[in-house]
């Protein structure tokens, strides 16, 4: 028998206690449909808000949030955050995420069109969320999901120091932009199969996820989803947001891959 003296029981207590911290700071908030039947603290059930043009940005503290974007949602100018650098009010980011020291983890739900169409001016109809995240020293977790007929989206991800995972929505369909200079870049098994890649120079892979064939130049250009991942130390993975968890995340060699080396 193994006699554990008192100090050492502390010491094993706090290692426990330290590791669970840790293994909570990893996990990425839970689903939203998660936080509609689970009550908080045994009082109410939560419900993610449905929010437009959101910006947050931290300095010292990690960003989580479990938001439902609507970009036909009417919000006052004087409400709305200031305009980064560069930007217009035609251009303004519909959620802006950032984190200086720390992760930013966001559970992203987009509206059904389908539903917005009979109720929302022409103009607005078909409109693109656009969503900007970065972290400067952290990581990046981000599900985006919704209905068959959800809005299009926008995302571009940035993280200087820390990984990247996104998790996209199965009818996901336009291009993959991935800029990394050191680290690794996997795709689950299910987006390899869909996924073409047409190059890779200057650290830039060019990808199109879904049927490239119906990519149009023509009149105001691209309207589908759209995905740009820039990552300078760290590793990028993505997966559909429905794939098994545990699912193997890797490169699956196609004929494009080979050719050109991938």
């Amino acid at each position: 028998m193994i006699l554990v003296d008192d100090k050492q029981v502390e010491a094993l207590e706090a290692r426990r206690i330290a590791e669970d911290q840790d293994q909570l700071n990893q996990e990425p908030p839970p689903t939203y449909a998660s936080l509609q039947s689970s009550p908080a603290n045994g009082g109410s059930p939560q419900v993610a808000k449905t929010i437009n043009y959101v910006s947050i940005a931290r300095s010292h503290s990690s960003v989580k949030e479990t938001l439902i974007v609507d970009p036909t949602l009417a919000i006052p100018l004087f409400l709305r955050p200031p305009l980064a650098p560069g930007e217009t009010e035609e251009t303004r980011k519909n959620l802006r995420l950032e984190s200086i020291h720390g992760h930013v983890h966001a559970d992203i739900t987009l509206v059904d069109d389908a539903m917005l169409a009979g109720e929302i001016q022409p103009a607005k109809r078909n409109r693109r969320v656009l969503m900007h995240m970065k972290s400067t020293h952290g990581g990046i977790t981000a599900k985006i999901h919704g209905p068959q007929n959800r809005s299009a989206f926008v995302l571009k991800a940035q993280a200087v120091n820390g990984d990247i995972r996104l998790h996209i929505p199965r009818t996901f369909h336009g291009p993959v932009i991935v800029l990394h200079r050191h680290g690794f870049v996997r795709f689950s098994d299910d987006v390899s199969r869909n996924l073409t890649t047409f190059g890779e120079v200057d650290s830039t892979r060019r990808c199109f996820l879904g049927d490239f064939s119906k990519w149009s130049d023509a009149g105001a250009g691209w309207k589908g989803d759209e995905l740009e991942v820039e990552v300078r130390h760290g590793n990028v993975k993505i997966h559909y947001d429905d794939d098994l968890v545990g699912a193997p995340v890797k490169t699956r060699p196609t004929f494009l891959n080979r050719v050109f080396g991938f």
